[in-house]
């Protein structure tokens, strides 16, 4: 049991997700150096896929060291 808790503990720390670097204005067209990522964040995009977010838009304004989120993304 303890063992089970401790895995899932694990891996909800070892999370990491996509964050915003710079506070970012609706409608920006997103570039590599906007975005960071932070560790123990599961709920954003995955920093694997952070390249696919370069060149599109934001639909919401994003403050610095928020998570981006796919429901952000036009």
């Amino acid at each position: 049991m303890i063992y089970l808790l401790l895995k899932i503990l694990t891996t909800f720390i070892n999370k990491s997700s996509v964050i915003a670097k710079v506070k970012i204005p609706k409608a920006t067209v997103l570039s590599l150096d906007m975005f960071a990522v932070k560790v123990g964040e599961p709920k954003g995009i995955p920093p694997e896929h952070m390249q696919q977010l370069v060149g599109k838009k934001i639909k919401v304004d994003v403050e610095e060291d928020d998570s981006i989120l796919a429901d952000m993304i036009e």
